[in-house]
């Protein structure tokens, strides 16, 4: 495939910048950095982000258009949307980074000096990193909360496992949503309520069959519930 006039032009630019570069004896800054930072990013590593903005750059930043102000505005627009895209990895609802994005892509706009923008090019990375560090904490915090309702559940059947149990009746004395402590218990157990506690009540019954004096009709009338597990007896 022949290359256009454009391609050409390009062709020739990427080499006159080239050129120039190693005639200067000038490089960009290091990709290793710029991959740590959006690792930090990504696993919301605040410590680590810190780290990293405070690196030597080792090179210079792009150059992205004639006029130098411009250029650096260029310039961190892209970061913003590669930090952006790193905050998604780590979790982050993609409306809500690209909301983000969308707002500091305004404010490197309206930026009236490259100290300005200087400024936010050390703000900016912090910043979508304590969005993921935000996101994983709502996150765990949601998980470890889910994690004692169900140990409230368990501990709950586990001590009215001769009464009568019921979803609805569990979820009132843990003042909690008798659907949303289904699901969340479904979800995290792999069985439902209703079938722990037969798992339970069967189990509870083979202990006392094996360990116990107990014979089946004995266990059957402590409580109806043991029945279910004693049908072969």
């Amino acid at each position: 495939m022949s290359d256009t006039l454009d391609n050409k032009n390009i062709k020739k630019n990427i080499f006159q910048l080239k050129f120039q570069m190693q005639e200067n004896n000038i490089v960009h800054n290091s990709y290793m950095r710029e991959k740590r930072v959006l690792e930090c990013i990504c696993n919301g590593d605040l410590e680590g982000i810190e780290k990293c903005i405070n690196e030597p750059m080792g090179g210079q930043v792009g150059k992205l258009s004639r006029d130098p102000l411009r250029s650096r505005k260029n310039v961190f627009i892209c970061a913003m949307a590669i930090y952006a895209r790193a905050a998604i990895d780590g979790g982050v609802i993609s409306d809500d980074a690209f909301a983000a994005g969308d707002s500091w892509a305004m404010k490197i706009d309206e930026a009236k000096s490259i100290e300005e923008l200087e400024q936010d090019a050390i703000e900016m990375p912090i910043f979508f990193t304590q969005m993921v560090h935000e996101h994983r904490e709502a996150v765990r915090k949601s998980v470890n909360q889910g994690n004692k309702l169900i140990d409230q559940c368990k501990k709950y059947i586990f001590q009215h496992l001769h009464e009568k149990l019921t979803v609805k009746l569990i979820a009132e004395s843990l003042f909690v949503n008798p659907d949303y402590l289904s699901h969340l218990f479904s979800r995290s157990e792999g069985i439902t309520i209703s079938n722990y506690i037969q798992k339970e009540r069967i189990q509870q019954a083979k202990n006392l069959l094996m360990y116990t004096p107990y014979d089946c009709k004995s266990i059957a009338k402590m409580d109806s519930g043991f029945s279910c597990g004693l049908r072969t007896c």
